[in-house]
């Protein structure tokens, strides 16, 4: 049996540093002039997002990415995982300790941590995790518990089931007798709205976490706030905490609001309807995506927030994105387009679909139809209701497809956008295999990559220690609210 183990807890508590120093008694070195700096405990920190949370319960996980990086976020404040990533992308220990596995990767044996309770005071142990993880992995595993340790077993070898594990749905819950769920994380939900009443929740520190109790004491999340409300938000000291979009960053910025961006974690591509007999030449496919300038999409529309892209993944998460050609080119387009035998002036236009709730995503296709319209392809513009799959729900030449990728692992993140895609994601082992399937449909012209886009919040003044993982997200566990600050500027 293989075996990871960590004797360390994850996150400590906020005063142990402090404790630390006091039983040396090295505190009276500390000069005066860094009490303004010490975390301080209590506040509440107010949070507003344009997502809508209608349940924290992990088995209902939403299809479209976009929305289950919100869900993610929210949940990560009241659940936690076996196991979690470090800012690194690295596999650290969480509710288990330590793992093993066998030699064909197919059985898992999760080690839990002693001790940890859930927020409403019931012990986690080996059954009511394995029961959560049970649920959450579904019929085609056996989850099972042994006296310290759950057990999953799978029937197809999963060498990197522990990071698989490490995002996405994969909280441990204890159902109640009334149904309802907790966990064990740094909040426990102190309010949440019922069927028509605002979309406003209010969580409270679990004071008796067992990675730390967390500095605020309360945050207060309004959720289904548009970017204009958010934006005004921030600048008029009503939040502390807001979403930014890509084309609002500079513009919060220029009005003395604090901003803090991810790496970029947002695929904007185009992908094509194979069905449709309109764009079934794949000379035609290749015009499209030599025709389109890519640069002046993250530069204009997404306000240097974005970058352009020619592959499905970001360079920092493969390494190779340089390798794929981001560049348009006009003439070659034409050509293309001429051999393809597509008339430039047919009067039937192609259709591309986006989804109509999102304002980034109007502007990036009402670019590329600028953009088409160069090399005599015209292009009807249509906002369209999602499906909650990234998909319209009706039939289109292309669609705007935006991806969220959640996790920093490339196999994981490729696998994820290939399903999204409807592409087969073969054995992604060794990073041959890993660009091999990343060429195919870009090489195919099934799918066209245009932007990828960085997740970016504002902040108040008041917050302190943001340090947000750079595949975005929040850690509000760690930030705490300390008096207003002349200090404002731009982080990474």
């Amino acid at each position: 049996m293989k075996r990871t183990s960590w004797p360390f807890p994850v996150r400590n508590n906020p005063n142990a540093a402090l404790a630390a120093l006091m039983a040396l008694g090295a505190i009276a070195t500390v000069p005066k002039m860094l009490a303004s700096t010490r975390p301080q405990i209590g506040g509440t920190l107010r949070v507003q997002m344009s997502k809508r949370i209608n349940t924290l319960d992990p088995r209902q996980w939403p299809a479209d990415s976009v929305q289950a990086a919100a869900a993610e976020r929210v949940d990560s404040l009241v659940f936690d995982r076996l196991v979690r990533l470090d800012d690194r992308g690295a596999l650290q220990p969480a509710l288990a300790i330590s793992w093993q596995h066998d030699a064909q990767s197919k059985r898992w044996q999760f080690r839990l941590r002693e001790g940890v309770k859930f927020s409403e005071g019931s012990p986690l142990t080996p059954p009511v995790a394995a029961l959560a993880i049970q649920q959450l992995l579904g019929a085609s595993f056996d989850v099972s518990a042994t006296t310290d340790s759950v057990v999953v077993l799978a029937d197809r070898s999963l060498p990197d089931f522990p990071m698989e594990l490490a995002t996405g749905r994969y909280f441990v819950f204890h159902i109640a007798d009334d149904d309802s769920l907790t966990g064990t994380g740094p909040f426990r939900v102190a309010e949440w709205p019922g069927p028509g009443a605002a979309a406003k929740i209010t969580l409270a520190a679990n004071e008796t976490c067992w990675a730390g109790r967390p500095f605020v004491d309360k945050i207060e999340l309004a959720m289904g706030v548009d970017f204009v409300q958010q934006a005004n938000a921030i600048a008029f000291g009503q939040a502390d905490v807001v979403e930014l979009p890509a084309s609002q960053v500079r513009r919060a910025a220029q009005r003395g609001v604090r901003t803090a961006s991810s790496d970029p974690v947002e695929l904007f591509a185009l992908a094509f309807d194979a069905s449709r007999l309109t764009v079934q030449d794949a000379r035609l496919r290749q015009a499209i995506s030599m025709a389109i300038d890519r640069t002046s999409i993250a530069d204009v529309i997404l306000q240097r927030q974005g970058m352009a892209a020619g592959s499905l993944l970001p360079n920092w998460v493969s390494g190779y994105a340089h390798l794929f050609p981001v560049a348009s080119n006009l003439p070659r387009a034409r050509d293309l387009l001429a051999a393809s035998g597509r008339e430039l002036s047919r009067p039937i236009p192609l259709v591309l679909f986006y989804d109509s709730s999102d304002a980034e995503a109007r502007g990036v296709a009402d670019r590329v139809a600028v953009n088409l319209r160069e090399i005599g392809i015209m292009i009807q513009v249509s906002g369209q209701i999602a499906d909650g799959k990234n998909k319209p729900a009706a039939a289109a030449d292309l669609r705007l497809l935006r991806h969220r990728i959640v996790s920093p692992d490339p196999v994981q993140a490729l696998s994820e956008i290939l399903n999204s895609l409807g592409e087969t994601a073969m054995d992604l082992e060794s990073p041959e295999q890993i660009y091999a399937a990343e060429r195919a449909p870009i090489d195919a012209f099934r799918v066209i990559p245009l932007v990828h886009v960085s997740e970016s919040y504002g902040l108040s003044p008041q917050v302190r220690d943001w340090m947000a993982p750079r595949w975005g997200g929040w850690r509000l566990e760690d930030v705490w609210l300390g008096p207003p600050s002349e200090a404002g500027g731009n982080s990474r």
